[in-house]
């Protein structure tokens, strides 16, 4: 799992994110982290179509800043 600081300072920019076992990468601005009640913090991503992508932070294996 990836440290939540390190997320922390991507929040604003845009983003590559990749998932465990998905062949695809998700791409867009990393708006906030929310605390989840599970324990678990999600990752909203938004898309350039205004879309909203809920992501559990311990799903994620890369994440890097798009330039």
């Amino acid at each position: 799992m990836i440290p939540k600081t390190i997320i922390e300072g991507l929040i604003e920019k845009d983003v590559y994110i990749y998932i465990k076992n998905i062949t695809k990468e998700f791409t867009g601005k990393l708006v906030s982290i929310t605390p989840y009640i599970a324990a678990e913090d999600i990752i909203t991503l938004e898309d350039k179509t205004n879309n909203i992508v809920y992501i559990p932070m311990s799903e994620i294996t890369v994440i890097t800043e798009r330039r």
